[in-house]
């Protein structure tokens, strides 16, 4: 089954770049970051999106592209806008009838009062980020195409970029700086690499709607910083816990959010806790010699 993944250069793309790398029908695109053996795709770009539809013809397109900075996009509306509607947009104008699209969201949709979430659970999104992901999903849903829409939170990984927030914990403890957190910002913990394996299995076993794929855990981005020192051997002594309001971000953000994974749950995935995927992340660490 022919299948395409928008922006693989990510954390999120580049673990299905891992994972699929040996399958032959399986095409992976960067836009800013050239990876050997990818295709370059400017999903913004209308053209450039029919080309690389009609030359490959996908029976499954998955878009982990985005602009996930909250920040930024408050910032700058029309580039958020332009990124994270456009890339959707343009997709399903140009792909085939009968394609399948998985799309990635996010527990910023809701507005973070009363966390951890269900997929029937109303969403509300509090800044332009989770507002964008949200029209996102209705685009989707209307569009008459088969899709699933992976709603996730808290990701991390090894990562080529060392752009996750495990990278920012790890990085600024080593090099023995101190680091604040907000201590008042909930989600799940969730590992990328089992991440990907749910997602391919909700594909293969032909699985649509909305899935809240996520860890088991619903914990505060303060506890997750401090179980990253503890099992890695850092100075957990350096964390500082702090409320959202000392950090005076451009977006606002959702509190008690996070997500339930009961749905996943129900038909046999479960991803790992925290202190599980460390072990495992120590095991294939050399995978590209990013630790």
């Amino acid at each position: 089954m022919t299948t395409l993944v928008i922006g693989a250069s990510g954390l999120v793309g580049y673990e299905f770049y891992r994972q699929k790398k040996e399958k032959k029908d399986w095409f992976f695109t960067y836009n800013t970051h050239k990876i050997d053996n990818f295709a370059h795709l400017d999903a913004t770009d209308p053209a450039e999106t029919e080309n690389t539809m009609k030359k490959i013809s996908p029976k499954v397109v998955i878009i982990p592209a985005a602009l996930p900075n909250v920040n930024l996009c408050e910032t700058d509306k029309d580039l958020a806008k332009k990124i994270n509607l456009g890339i959707v947009e343009n997709v399903l104008r140009f792909i085939p009838k009968d394609c399948k699209i998985i799309f990635f969201s996010t527990d910023y949709i809701f507005d973070g009062k009363n966390g951890p979430y269900s997929e029937e659970d109303e969403p509300n999104p509090i800044n332009y980020y989770g507002k964008l992901k949200l029209e996102c999903e209705d685009m989707i849903k209307k569009s008459g195409h088969e899709y699933i829409i992976i709603r996730t939170t808290g990701i991390f990984g090894w990562e080529l970029g060392r752009k996750n927030f495990f990278y920012k914990v790890f990085d600024t403890l080593e090099t023995g700086k101190e680091l604040c957190i907000p201590n008042d910002q909930f989600g799940n913990p969730t590992y990328v690499k089992d991440m990907i394996s749910a997602v391919t299995t909700l594909i293969e076993k032909k699985c649509a709607g909305i899935y809240n794929v996520v860890g088991p855990e619903c914990i505060s981005r303060y506890e997750f910083a401090k179980r990253i020192a503890d099992y890695f051997s850092l100075n957990k002594n350096l964390i500082a816990g702090k409320p959202t309001s000392y950090f005076k971000d451009n977006a606002p953000r959702p509190l008690r959010a996070g997500l339930k994974s009961d749905k996943i749950t129900k038909i046999g995935i479960k991803l790992r806790t925290a202190e599980e995927a460390f072990l495992n992340m120590k095991q294939r660490k050399d995978i590209d010699n990013v630790y």
